[in-house]
């Protein structure tokens, strides 16, 4: 698939409820809404596909994402316990913090295995990945004095294939990616530090500071955008193209209680 993703998803786990809808220059538009299994505490979405797992059981699902729409096509027996699962434009990967990982396709609505790795570096403590870079980052130090190793590499045709890492004085936190960026989101006293990137062609990798704000819980991507939320309903649009970072603006009206957010790239 060439055509950016736009399409979005929020779903809680408590009792499955979900909406969809698109997210284009931070704009949003919703377009459905759907009952889910409930307990899915992990999501994935390509460039055509989105990815739902339990952690717990490994239980899980595939299907086409496009336009803003979700129909499932086949459920998944997964194993159970992975840490992070993300999907760049056509491929999804599979971590433990254990330094076990498995990489597949993530295309027309299916998941296709491809390889199995048993040496990653173990205690990534987030990751994200655009349309064909992935970025890791842990945290090492102390709370007073955090800092941040960050690997990075492609992530495309299901195989993801190291290209470097950049060790850091200053802490990335959570992260977060778009088409062909990424974006960093750290705790400092009240407030969030946020750091963008470029990420593509698993090169360019350079965080550079881009402003502080209050505190959100989540952070949805789609292929240009981002969707920042609060578990009350609270929620902000920007956009993130070229490792430029723009406010849209609030979005009113949103509901509370969702626990994933998951868009397409």
């Amino acid at each position: 698939m060439t055509t950016p993703n736009t399409s979005i998803l929020f779903y809680r786990s408590d009792n499955g409820q979900a909406g969809t809808g698109t997210l284009s220059g931070g704009r949003w538009q919703a377009k459905a809404t759907l009952r889910l299994p409930t307990g899915y505490t992990h999501g994935a979405a390509s460039r055509d596909s989105l990815l739902l797992y339990n952690q717990g059981t490994g239980a899980g699902e595939v299907g086409t994402f496009t336009g803003g729409t979700y129909t499932r096509v086949k459920t998944y027996g997964f194993a159970p316990n992975w840490t992070f699962i993300e999907a760049s434009g056509d491929s999804v990967i599979f971590y433990n913090a254990t330094g076990r990982g498995v990489t597949g396709t993530l295309k027309n609505g299916a998941f296709q295995q491809v390889r199995v790795y048993n040496d990653f570096s173990s205690g990534w403590g987030t990751m994200a990945s655009s349309y064909d870079t992935l970025v890791a980052a842990a945290r090492h130090g102390s709370t007073e004095f955090p800092w941040s190793n960050v690997g990075y590499g492609t992530l495309s045709d299901g195989v993801y294939t190291d290209k470097g890492s950049i060790p850091r004085d200053d802490f990335l936190g959570e992260l977060t990616a778009t088409s062909d960026s990424a974006l960093s989101w750290a705790r400092a006293g009240g407030e969030l530090e946020f750091r963008a990137s470029k990420a593509a062609n698993g090169t360019g990798i350079s965080f550079q500071k881009i402003g502080t704000s209050g505190m959100w819980n989540k952070v949805g991507r789609t292929s240009d955008s981002l969707f920042f939320y609060k578990d009350d309903g609270t929620a902000w649009t920007s956009t993130l193209v070229n490792g430029n970072y723009t406010n849209v603006g609030p979005l009113p009206q949103v509901s509370s209680g969702w626990t994933l957010i998951e868009g397409g790239v």
